[in-house]
């Protein structure tokens, strides 16, 4: 499997290309939706990347900031 970039550009490209592919009658508009969903949680993921850094860039923040990614949770029950 070969990985795309994921910013906002290819992003839209790709949905372009899905509206193609739905006028062309080569994908049912089932499959376009899916597509659009998976799209639409990819961009979730980039807007939260960017207000993350947005937030860590201020020192004052950076430094107080509980950084959650890399707590191993040992508190949790498996």
């Amino acid at each position: 499997m070969i990985m795309l970039p994921s910013n906002s550009k290819s992003m839209f490209s790709m949905l372009c290309l899905y509206m193609e592919k739905l006028d062309n009658n080569d994908i049912d508009v089932a499959q376009a939706s899916a597509m659009a969903k998976l799209i639409g949680q990819a961009n979730n993921l980039l807007i939260y990347e960017l207000k993350r850094a947005l937030i860590l860039s201020n020192p004052e923040t950076r430094e107080n900031h509980r950084n959650l990614e890399t707590k191993n949770f040992d508190s949790l029950p498996e």
